[in-house]
């Protein structure tokens, strides 16, 4: 299963991680992420987001 995340920075520096929805497959997520028009977030394994084994979303922020 993967999660599709939503990373969201604010401009006083603190940013979130957003769960949008889990899918079966990388490919769902993948398509639900570009049909979405999601540009800062990512695909990332559900096991790996609920044991915290992800990359916070500072280190994706533009700022």
């Amino acid at each position: 299963m993967f999660t599709l995340i939503l990373f969201v920075c604010y401009l006083d520096g603190g940013c979130e991680d957003i769960v949008v929805d889990v899918y079966n497959t990388e490919r769902q997520c993948l398509i639900s992420m570009d049909d979405q028009r999601i540009r800062n977030g990512g695909c990332l394994p559900a096991e790996d987001y609920i044991d915290s084994f992800w990359r916070p979303a500072q280190e994706y922020s533009d700022f």
